[in-house]
């Protein structure tokens, strides 16, 4: 499946954002907010930033939220960054050239001919995540070229591009023509209560790296449908529920959110999912916040088109290897390794921040 994706989520209508704006203290981007009683990420954003953009915040505070952004706890400190990406007011702007070229000259290691070289494979048109017309490809695929190059790794490696995503798990992992496939979600396969064939397939056949990156879900709603006063993903029980093709359902499994519970139905685009909502072909669409802005644009989808500001989900994208690679785990170590050292020295934030910046100066443009 091909994805378009950008890095920020439209205004919410003027009726979802009164929902919201009583009940949070006054915050400013560029700053730091206490959190209190009755507030949710939704709402920070919304006073911060002017939209309904939980992944602004999700990002700059990542160990302090958690997988669970609906439970915030009051007296949590939270960083939100200025609208450029910046940290705080006084730090650089993020510079997808500079951090790039940072990228490559912080390698400490010489690499080693005679390891055997990791084969990445990834599809194009996913933006701003894995794209060919963005610098290094997209920030997936930058953030796992300069993992290589961090956590004392010294094994050389090559990206190959295969825009064909299904064809990754049924023959490219499989039939070792690649090792890791960057990138997928990656389920919590120790849930194993209610699991569809789909994660199933995930979790008997494939091993995933530690997140290169962690995605909010939305879910999306005609503005007077009863499910978007929906607070909780069990609500959506008895809904017709729509996911495009290629993307995992392993966040609608653990909430029960399974057929017959639910009707699920899988289109080839995101398109095909909201143009099915607003003819009353399905009651909701869940696909990744970020995904929404150039679909509602395309589709001149204005607030008669919501999304709730109360139910998400968090999904790891993740490097994906067969298990039936012998070195599957080896070289998941090796990209862990870097992705820790990242993190720990604030690079994966520098190079995401400076991505979505150049995204978003690219969707302005046009």
């Amino acid at each position: 499946m091909i994805l378009r994706l950008i890095s920020k989520t439209l205004p919410v209508s003027a009726l979802c954002a009164g929902a919201f704006l009583g009940t949070a203290s006054a915050q400013e981007a560029c700053s730091t907010y206490v959190v209190q009683e009755g507030d949710t990420i939704g709402n920070i954003a919304i006073k911060a930033y002017g939209v309904l953009d939980y992944q602004i915040v999700f990002n700059a505070n990542r160990d302090k939220i958690g997988n669970d952004i609906s439970g915030l706890k009051p007296g949590t400190e939270l960083v939100l960054p200025c609208a450029d990406g910046r940290l705080t007011a006084d730090a650089a702007t993020p510079d997808v050239v500079k951090s790039t070229q940072a990228s490559a000259s912080r390698s400490t290691t010489a690499i080693d001919d005679y390891k055997p070289k990791i084969k990445f494979v990834t599809g194009g048109d996913w933006y701003p995540f894995t794209d060919e017309g963005l610098s290094g490809g997209g920030f997936l695929i930058r953030l796992v070229e300069t993992a290589m190059h961090r956590g004392g790794n010294d094994r050389n490696y090559l990206v190959g591009w295969v825009d064909d995503w299904d064809s990754h798990m049924s023959v490219l992992l499989p039939y070792k023509a690649y090792d890791l496939s960057v990138a997928w979600y990656a389920p919590d396969c120790g849930k194993t209560d209610s699991m569809s064939e789909m994660t199933r397939d995930f979790c008997d056949n494939f091993l995933f790296s530690k997140s290169l990156y962690d995605a909010v879900f939305g879910f999306f709603t005609r503005a007077d449908s009863p499910y978007a006063d929906a607070r909780v993903l069990a609500d959506y029980k008895g809904a017709r529920i729509c996911r495009p093709e290629g993307y995992s359902m392993h966040d609608l499994d653990e909430a029960g959110l399974i057929e017959p519970a639910v009707t699920i139905t899988i289109p080839s685009t995101l398109a095909d999912c909201a143009e099915g909502v607003m003819q009353g072909l399905y009651d909701v669409m869940s696909v990744e916040s970020q995904a929404m802005v150039s679909v509602r644009k395309e589709l001149g989808l204005g607030d008669e088109f919501v999304e709730n500001a109360f139910v998400t989900s968090i999904q790891a994208i993740s490097a994906m290897a067969s298990k039936s690679n012998p070195r599957a785990i080896e070289f998941l170590t090796e990209l862990n390794a870097g992705l820790d050292e990242m993190r720990d020295s604030g690079e994966w934030y520098d190079i995401v921040a400076s991505s979505l910046k150049e995204a978003n100066e690219k969707l302005a443009e046009n």
